[in-house]
């Protein structure tokens, strides 16, 4: 089933429960009241851009990491030696080897397991069960969120939703051409797509650092439901 199938089931279902027809006609989105949205940290440069993101990552836990593309293979290695390397799980995407990581796709790091996310339905089942097993999942992120220190990541048949949550450090590649203001700016990337007639994943997900909760004494424990580490490495060449 499609993007565009699922989509289509949900709102149905939706009008179903409202005891009416789906309405695909004569439907305008509201005008905005005021335009926060847009301007909030509007001009700045990618450098100033960079620095917010990095002071957001430091409050939600976050490691964040500069390099330029010729750096990138040693500066992943070396954080991912620092989680213990032992299985790593990486997307089916052809940036790994665009960007100088073809020797890890290609299962050529020494002491480390590398496997790829298999495209398929099915394959869904073990590659549920290869994230959930993962130490380590390394994919591409489609942007960082200066304000809040997110990243941007799109699920396809590349690179599932569980690849991004499941293993138990998690390592988000995003060149620095990439980092935008806040949330606003990746809706509109997808809504013009969406406008040109292209699919989009079936989810988008926002990362914002490791899984965390907070009890009713407010004692944050960091790691309850998905990575307990992540770091975020920003090429600045890229």
């Amino acid at each position: 089933m499609t993007a565009t199938d699922n989509r289509e089931a949900f709102l149905n279902g939706i009008a179903e429960k409202l005891g009416r027809e789906r309405r695909r006609t004569g439907v305008e989105r509201p005008e905005r009241v005021h335009t926060i949205a847009d301007t909030t940290l509007a001009g700045k440069s990618q450098d100033e851009l960079l620095a917010i993101a990095k002071e957001a990552c430091s409050r939600i836990h976050t490691d964040v990491v500069e390099t330029a593309v010729a750096n990138l293979a040693a500066h992943i290695e070396k954080i991912a030696t620092n989680y213990g390397n032992e299985s790593v799980l990486i997307a089916d995407d052809p940036r790994f080897a665009e960007f100088g990581l073809q020797n890890l796709a290609d299962n050529a790091w020494d002491n480390c397991a590398v496997s790829i996310w298999k495209e398929g339905r099915e394959n869904r089942v073990t590659n549920i069960a290869t994230a959930a097993d993962a130490n380590i999942a390394i994919s591409f992120a489609d942007f960082l969120l200066a304000e809040s220190g997110s990243v941007v990541v799109e699920s396809s048949p590349k690179q599932g939703r569980t690849l991004h949550f499941l293993p138990v450090h998690y390592i988000a590649i995003v060149p620095k051409s990439k980092i935008v203001p806040r949330s606003t700016q990746a809706a509109d990337y997808y809504d013009a797509r969406l406008a040109n007639g292209q699919e989009i994943g079936s989810s988008i997900n926002f990362i914002s650092g490791p899984s965390n909760s907070g009890d009713i004494e407010m004692q944050l424990v960091v790691g309850v439901h998905g990575p307990i580490s992540v770091t975020y490495v920003v090429v600045t060449d890229k």
